[in-house]
């Protein structure tokens, strides 16, 4: 049997989340909730390195990579700018202001409504290769990368640490507990990875002044083909009850003592007493 000839300009498609930065949210002090206002948006870590694995792709074979992404609102011009500097060639942004996809299900639905338009708008018939971040920085739930798969009728890859197009195939990569799996499946295909496939690589100053010269999409996402906003609003939908920070009160003791022995003996019996340190 023949094998497939891979794409001659292969099109690839990377799923893109932009998130409050982990590292730099805090609490609201008198709620204990996320102070969402105070954390500069990025991509979402995960996402990086797919975009980093479409851009070697496209660096070996060729063809075309853009990136795609659902908001409730577009987010600050210079983290959509980082994509494009990374390299996409464009990104299609989804204006979802009534935050209608707000769970793995309903964003995996949109995305793969999304997915159609914009290669409709890019002159193909189907995306030769789709790539997202394995979970999200924000909530981790690892579902929408499979959820797209199905929703595209795609064979699918999870948890990738290397990628090849080979012959029409998708070859992957990936540890599975004490051992490493090599798996092949045709294109078209979705693949998610980790932060274990690459580094993603850092755009230069002239990239990021190049970025503004290419084409930023947004699609409403009530105007997207096939996408139905009522059957949207019936699918069933995880209910986010509450995120907080438990409090935390510092006991503001201060141990006084004739010498250094005296102080650090009453410390330990102090911490043992209230369960801090098991001697």
């Amino acid at each position: 049997m023949s094998t497939p000839a891979i794409p001659s300009s292969p099109s690839i498609l990377v799923c893109v989340k932009f998130v409050p930065d982990p590292a730099q949210l805090q609490a609201d002090a008198a709620t204990g909730r996320p102070d969402l206002k105070q954390a500069p948006f990025r991509i979402s870590t995960f996402d990086e390195n797919a975009l980093e694995a479409a851009l070697r792709l496209v660096a070996e074979h060729g063809g075309r990579a853009v990136a795609l992404s659902v908001c409730a609102q577009l987010p600050p011009r210079d983290v959509v700018l980082k994509v494009l500097a990374m390299g996409m060639a464009a990104v299609y942004v989804v204006s979802d202001p009534q935050r209608l996809a707000r769970d793995p299900l309903r964003v995996a639905t949109v995305l793969a409504a999304a997915a159609r338009a914009a290669a409709a708008r890019e002159g193909i018939a189907q995306w030769d290769l789709v790539i997202s971040g394995e979970a999200s920085a924000d909530e981790f739930n690892q579902q929408v990368g499979p959820r797209l798969a199905a929703a595209l009728d795609l064979p699918l890859v999870t948890y990738a640490t290397a990628l090849a197009l080979d012959g029409g195939v998708l070859r992957a990569e990936r540890g599975v507990e004490d051992r490493s799996e090599t798996l092949e499946v045709g294109l078209p295909a979705l693949a998610t990875v980790g932060t274990e496939i690459n580094t993603a690589r850092m755009p230069t100053v002239l990239q990021i002044m190049g970025a503004g010269r290419k084409p930023v999409v947004e699609l409403a996402l009530d105007e997207l083909p096939g996408l139905d906003a009522g059957r949207l609003k019936a699918l069933p939908e995880i209910e986010l009850l509450e995120v907080f920070s438990p409090p935390s009160a510092r006991k503001k003791t201060v141990i006084k003592g004739e010498s250094a022995d005296e102080v650090v003996g009453e410390l330990l019996r102090r911490l043992g007493a209230d369960g801090e340190v098991t001697f």
